[in-house]
């Protein structure tokens, strides 16, 4: 009876800490998901569309469905979510939303993906740690919120690679009929993710020719010949006709630029998430930890990925892409590499907390663990550039300004575009009682030429983007068509001068005519000068003027 007791005494035990290990999953995972989903969605609603953004927009506008499918165009669109957003414009419309959904599905879902991917080179609670740290990477964050394929690809690269690796191993079907299409979307997406999966089918064209030479061995080529045929085919049928119908769309963006040994250090910064030299030198070496430690696992599978890593970095760096001496460029092309660089710091994190345990296994391991976690996580978040992007009213966290170098006192376009003073004019607009909005026109909608950023950064109002189209320009790059026939534009951030007083009536709003740029270098088209001269004779005397700016005040209650 005894015995029997005891018996029962334990199984309660196992059954309660069954249910506890359960309980703590779903708490762990409802963690992560909710601060994947935070820094992905904290006012990305507000999000002002700018950069390279616009690339699709002024493709959709110029060109028919032929001519997007034909063309990568001389700023790179991606054609597919090109002809996805025109397809959309002509038909339910095209907002902020419908752009930005999916890069950001493609960035939650890469939170989970990549950990369960990987689930077999990965021991206890490292694929939870792996995915706080893709939940909370500042660049594939931004990644997630921008209008540009890296969100996608990463994803579908990564899933590919791992699948061809399975199914090299493994020998499931399953596993090719996931990689051929995996591949081929995301090298539609961007031509670039190619030279990963190209890897990938050269590593084990190598493993089968190795086998063919040595042991007359013919089954490894009769494997992997097909599938690698089949890749080739479908990616070139829908690669091969932009590249020959418009050569010179590629051909203008390679050998302009090359990558320097500032430019890797730089790039590293990128990647882990932080400019502090301390923390950015413990990501490296706990990145260190654990690629010797996934090497003593899985040593073929860690040569596998230095393999198809080091290949594509050479190859970019021979091409010499436009702007790649600039660390965001080759970190954006490599970006299918970044989750494999946090497995290995999660990895390096979880084996060196384990080596530590050792000196002073008193000490409750458990507790060690989440102090050392939390400790670790919240220094790496503080170094790192969320708080100062996503920490107050930005609409404009796309900007360069935040991704540009995550070190902002050095940073290239701080020092460059924020050396001038704010205008103490935005200051009398912020102070004014009541909630009001800054329509600003005209703008330039590459950030590195345009003083909003700044701006905003002092005033804190929201501000829309005011369209000169319609009234006293026709169209012009970064502003959308005027009464367009054929397509239909739902933004909430641009509005058109020619729909004032009308538009956002509901609101307070102040009128920023800007007629001289603050930089001398980049000057504002002249076509604002005829909607200067719309607004006095339309409404009078502006409520303030100076030599750059003119400025009207509409309260909500204005006819």
């Amino acid at each position: 009876m005894t015995g029997g007791r005891h018996n029962q005494s334990s199984r309660h035990r196992e059954d309660a800490s069954a249910v506890m290990a359960r309980v703590l999953t779903v708490v762990v995972a409802l963690a992560v998901f909710v601060a994947a989903l935070f820094w992905r969605t904290t006012q990305l609603g507000q999000q002002i569309l700018i950069d390279d953004e616009w690339h699709a927009l002024h493709a959709l506008m110029r060109l028919d469905y032929w001519q997007i499918f034909l063309s990568f165009g001389h700023a790179d669109h991606s054609i597919p979510l090109t002809l996805l957003f025109k397809g959309l414009s002509e038909t339910v419309g095209l907002s902020e939303w419908s752009m930005r959904v999916w890069p950001l599905l493609a960035g939650l879902v890469t939170v989970g993906l990549v950990p369960v991917l990987l689930r077999p080179w990965l021991r206890g609670h490292e694929p939870w740690l792996l995915a706080a740290l893709l939940a909370l990477s500042p660049i594939l964050i931004h990644f997630s919120r921008y209008v540009r394929p890296f969100a996608l690809t990463i994803p579908l690269t990564f899933l590919a690679i791992v699948a061809l690796w399975q199914w090299w191993h493994q020998g499931h079907r399953r596993w090719g009929l996931v990689f051929v299409p995996a591949a081929v979307l995301a090298g539609w997406l961007h031509p670039l993710t190619l030279l990963f999966t190209g890897g990938g089918l050269l590593w084990f064209g190598a493993a089968a020719l190795k086998d063919l030479l040595k042991h007359s061995d013919m089954s490894g080529l009769i494997k992997v010949v097909p599938l690698a045929l089949a890749t080739v085919a479908l990616s070139s049928a829908l690669i091969l006709p932009p590249m020959l119908a418009d050569p010179h769309a590629l051909s203008a963006n390679f050998g302009a630029s090359e990558m320097t040994w500032p430019t890797l250090v730089w790039a590293w910064e990128l990647v882990v998430g932080t400019a502090h030299w301390g923390m950015a030198s413990l990501m490296l070496a706990l990145a260190c930890v654990g690629l010797v430690v996934l090497s003593r696992r899985d040593g073929w599978f860690v040569l596998y990925w230095v393999f198809i890593t080091a290949l594509a970095s050479v190859v970019l760096s021979v091409l010499a892409p436009t702007w790649v001496n600039h660390a965001l460029v080759p970190v954006r092309y490599l970006s299918v590499a970044i989750p494999m660089i946090l497995a290995l710091i999660a990895i390096g994190f979880v084996a060196t907390l384990h080596w530590l345990n050792q000196f002073n296994p008193n000490l409750m391991a458990v507790a060690l663990t989440a102090a050392a976690l939390s400790l670790w996580l919240t220094g790496w978040v503080a170094s790192g550039p969320l708080l100062a992007t996503y920490g107050q009213l930005n609409q404009l966290a796309g900007a360069a300004r935040y991704h540009h170098d995550y070190n902002f006192e050095r940073n290239a376009y701080v020092q460059a575009l924020e050396t001038i003073p704010v205008p103490e004019v935005y200051q009398t607009m912020a102070d004014a009682p009541g909630d009001w909005l800054i329509i600003e026109a005209p703008w330039r909608f590459e950030s590195h030429r345009s003083p909003l950023v700044h701006f905003q950064r002092h005033h804190q109002l929201p501000i829309k983007i005011g369209m000169m189209t319609g009234l006293c320009a026709d169209q012009v790059y970064g502003e959308l068509p005027f009464d367009d026939p054929d397509r239909e534009w739902n933004f909430q951030h641009f509005v058109h001068l020619a729909d004032l007083p009308d538009a956002f009536s509901d609101i307070n709003r102040f009128v920023v005519l800007n007629t001289q740029s603050v930089y001398a270098d980049r000057p504002w088209p002249e076509a604002i000068q005829g909607c200067v001269a719309h607004f006095l004779d339309a409404w009078g005397q502006p409520w303030y003027q100076d030599n750059q700016r003119v400025i009207y005040r509409l309260p909500a209650d204005a006819e």
